[in-house]
């Protein structure tokens, strides 16, 4: 087959829905098919200010066998919303004429969030292939959620679009069974929606020593430390771990924030100003330092804010943060806990709620051998549940099944012998 992926974020670069298209390109590329990725320079805000970041070259062909593709696009450190708007709209722009300017596409697979589906919506026209819009962020509830956007003619009219783009996707993949239903409550047909939840190289661990250079420093030297790698965002509500920190003066407890994000600024100071000495923050890293630096802590943190949209999701760091073999403290509602509740991989605290979450490092604290039965369970599970490997091959026959129907329309499902075959 012949693909192209649509993605607004990608490596070097480390959100989540960057590594998504990753996992995608090089599972793949891996099995035969010809991959082009379309996506932007190094763009978030977070992200122009680290050094490993700057420098992407415009096109490349990636070890792995797939071409990479970087399209122009408005690049700000500022991460007000006139300039995220200016930063979307010149990715819709460039990336759509890059799409319809490619070689005819067997499939084509947009990334979340919803304007990176609107970039790839014109080559969709144009070539007639068929569309798949991977769902990792609802918009744009999401905004709403983290209150960057309230209600209102702005609101109500992102939501005819997004409901116009879903209907116009032969499948939309989401990430939970949350999203599916929210899916289903938009009206789409069940035939036209997936789950395909994200997983984890687990076998990236292996080999992998904890960073011992972190782990002896004198901040983190002899203490019991509680890690998060990931975006420093209005949607992780960070200062919940502030308030644990403070009521944890008295305990040999350091909390460890890795990354960044456009809230980042705002917490570090505000730790500063209420003379928090147990919380120290990292800049962000690039992806092959993460694994040591997450197996460097003694307990890992998930955390959202307390909101009925975070309840449907599952952020992508759980499963990485489950095959580290590391126990888990889950601020987070809803599926995610059910998750965590059901591999018991660790424990789970109230969200937005920084009392809890002390309370979740003192019992971690008095029962080391059941903090470590946690970790051994999550390590368990992300082999045996959560396999990027195993879930890829899924979306590989998905994409092939899109295929088969474009060439065959009104044809059967694709043929059990072809659909079980590689590539």
């Amino acid at each position: 087959m012949r693909i192209l992926i649509f993605t607004q974020h990608f490596a070097p670069e480390t959100m989540a829905t960057g590594r998504r298209a990753w996992d995608l390109a090089e599972s793949l590329a891996g099995r035969g098919h010809d991959v082009t990725v379309i996506t932007g320079k190094p763009n978030h805000p977070a992200s122009l200010r680290l050094t490993f970041c700057q420098g992407a070259a415009r096109e490349e062909w990636a070890p792995e066998g797939f071409r990479i593709l970087r399209v122009p696009v408005f690049r700000s450190t500022r991460a007000g919303a006139l300039w995220r708007f200016l930063t979307y709209a010149t990715f819709m722009l460039s990336a759509a004429w890059c799409g319809i300017g490619q070689r005819q596409a067997d499939v084509m697979l947009a990334i979340s969030p919803l304007p990176t589906g609107l970039a790839a919506l014109p080559a969709h026209w144009w070539h007639g292939a068929p569309l798949v819009f991977d769902l990792q962020d609802i918009w744009p509830d999401s905004a709403r959620a983290i209150r960057v956007m309230q209600g209102g003619c702005l609101l109500s009219l992102l939501r005819r679009v997004e409901r116009f783009f879903y209907r116009r996707c032969a499948r939309v993949v989401g990430i939970t069974e949350g999203f599916k239903h929210y899916l289903l409550g938009l009206g789409l047909p069940p035939e036209h929606v997936a789950v395909i939840p994200n997983g984890v190289r687990w076998q990236s661990f292996a080999g992998i020593a904890p960073d011992e250079e972190l782990r002896q420093s004198p901040e983190l030297r002899g203490k019991f430390v509680v890690g998060y790698v990931g975006n420093h965002g209005l949607a992780q509500g960070l200062e919940t771990v502030l308030d644990a920190a403070e009521q944890l003066g008295d305990q040999p407890v350091e909390f460890l924030l890795g990354g960044e994000g456009i809230d980042k600024a705002r917490v570090l100071q505000l730790a500063r100003t209420r003379g928090l000495e147990n919380v120290r923050f990292l800049d962000g890293m690039p992806r092959e330092r993460v694994n040591g630096v997450l197996l460097a802590c003694d307990a890992l943190l998930l955390i959202l804010r307390n909101d009925p949209l975070f309840e449907i999701t599952i952020p992508s760091k759980l499963y990485e943060y489950m095959a580290a073999g590391k126990p888990l403290l889950c601020s987070v509602a809803g599926e995610a806990a059910a998750l965590v509740s059901a591999t018991g991989c660790g424990l789970l605290v109230a969200p937005s709620d920084g009392a809890a979450l002390a309370q979740g490092v003192r019992k971690l604290l008095r029962n080391p051998q059941g903090a470590r039965a946690m970790g051994e369970a999550g390590a368990k599970s992300a082999q045996e549940l959560f396999s990027r490997d195993t879930l890829m091959v899924g979306y590989a026959e998905l994409l092939r099944e899109l295929t088969f129907e474009a060439a065959h329309p009104g044809g059967n499902h694709l043929p059990i012998a072809l659909s079980m075959r590689d590539p």
